[in-house]
């Protein structure tokens, strides 16, 4: 079987070459925060942005750059209905908490969107 080497190594999703992300300076002084948020992925952006929206003095931080790892590289498809998850949940755990899982998703969703 011939292997093809014209694929990248580690491929970019088509979603984030449309895009220019803001890069940030290093933290390199003591500061002061209510919330401190480790990960600049969309779990952590969300995070902030609603801690932000409250009041709530918040840093975000990052090792790398924001949105390049699991964010970053996701088909982006945000689903709440996972049939098989469901079949599983439902044979181990009983309809209530299948459905428990689900609200939880959908209220997910609706912080994302």
């Amino acid at each position: 079987m011939k292997k093809n080497t014209d694929l990248p190594r580690f491929p970019e999703p088509y979603w984030r070459s449309a895009l220019t992300f803001p890069s940030f300076s290093k933290l390199d002084t003591d500061i002061t925060t209510d919330v401190l948020i480790v990960g600049g992925g969309i779990t952590g952006i969300r995070s902030a942005y609603l801690l932000a929206k409250q009041g709530v003095k918040v840093t975000l931080i990052e090792a790398g750059e924001i949105l390049t790892g699991t964010t970053g590289h996701t088909t982006a498809k945000i689903t709440g209905e996972h049939g098989l998850i469901y079949d599983q949940l439902i044979t181990d755990h009983g309809k209530e908490k299948a459905k428990l899982y689900y609200e939880a998703n959908a209220e997910g969703m609706k912080l994302i969107n």
